[in-house]
């Protein structure tokens, strides 16, 4: 079931000013992860008074996975500017455990509970934690002459309610790039192949290096993929890979014309990594073409198959 909310700005006395709420909508659900109820208030401001503090700090809760205090200044935090406000703050705790570095983002919900109409203002604030500012939260939360008006149900019989709810993701800094293409000039590689009347259902050109990373071709002269007896199949293949390495690449192959010098060429762009490390063509040219000698491509038992490799782009994982 959706949380039932409204717009607050319509709800403010004019006295009060809608700006003082602006950022606050009400909720009938209360605060899912942390309640603090003061039965006395007053009582409150003198233990403060005594003890020379100006806030109140509660157990550690946990949220998110995380472990929190939740601190309430119940006559404002007057270092923050919050002088003539409650403040309501939370700070992560016991952060020994998290990895060196860490960070949060926190997406944090304060609550004043209205005892009359049995329901919350809520305030939201959203902040990244890191080991040096480990707070969220919000100074100026509620004028206190707002919250003090026992006509508006925050502070009722000298009782309040405030909350919060915490909803936090870590920062692992783990990612991945996918970094601009970079532009070889290498001259193609060039593979010929003797005897090609005699050759096997598979072949494999040698290896190939280009931007770091190993290559080869494979060759089916007699076609594979449902192309078998129709079509030579040609495909670029890569070597070596990370598991988790993709390697976006843009080829030409070429079929030498070796009378005319009108080669056949493709060109293909496509993602390579360790799972699909083969890409190309299984209808490269028909098999007809390539046998017929008055087509120039296979002269005295001999092919010739260029590939350039143009672009590489490696994604790159990083933390």
């Amino acid at each position: 079931m959706a949380e039932e909310s409204k717009d607050l700005s319509l709800m403010v006395p004019a006295a009060v000013g809608s700006c003082d709420l602006m950022n606050a909508v009400v909720r009938k659900a209360p605060p899912a992860h942390y309640i603090l109820k003061i039965d006395s208030y007053s009582f409150l401001l003198a233990i403060l008074k005594i003890k020379g503090a100006s806030f109140y700090s509660t157990d550690i809760f946990e949220a998110s996975g995380y472990k929190w205090r939740l601190y309430f200044y119940p006559d404002g935090d007057k270092e923050r500017y919050g002088e003539g406000y409650i403040s309501l703050y939370v700070s992560i705790e016991d952060t020994s455990a998290l990895q060196l570095g860490w960070e949060i983002d926190a997406n944090v919900r304060f609550f004043v509970y209205d005892q009359i109409r049995d329901e919350y203002l809520m305030f939201q604030d959203t902040k990244r934690l890191h080991e040096i500012n480990k707070e969220c939260g919000i100074a100026q939360l509620l004028d206190l002459s707002y919250f003090k008006n026992p006509t508006n149900g925050f502070l009722f019989h000298d009782k309040c309610v405030v909350g919060v709810e915490i909803f936090a993701n870590i920062y692992t800094g783990v990612g991945e790039c996918l970094p601009v293409p970079e532009k070889f000039y290498y001259n193609p590689y060039t593979w010929k192949i003797n005897d090609y009347s005699k050759c096997a259902n598979v072949l494999y050109s040698e290896v190939l290096v280009r931007g770091n990373h190993h290559w080869k071709l494979r060759l089916c002269p007699k076609g594979d993929f449902g192309q078998e007896g129709k079509c030579l199949s040609l495909y670029l293949e890569l070597v070596e890979s990370e598991p988790a390495t993709r390697i976006y690449a843009d080829y030409k192959f070429q079929l030498k014309n070796q009378e005319s010098g009108e080669d056949f060429e493709l060109t293909g762009l496509d993602v390579f990594s360790s799972s699909t490390p083969s890409w190309g063509f299984s209808e490269f040219l028909s098999i007809n073409d390539v046998d017929d000698s008055s087509k120039g491509f296979l002269v005295e038992d001999a092919l010739i198959i260029q590939v350039e490799i143009i672009h590489i782009s490696a994604v790159k994982k990083f933390s």
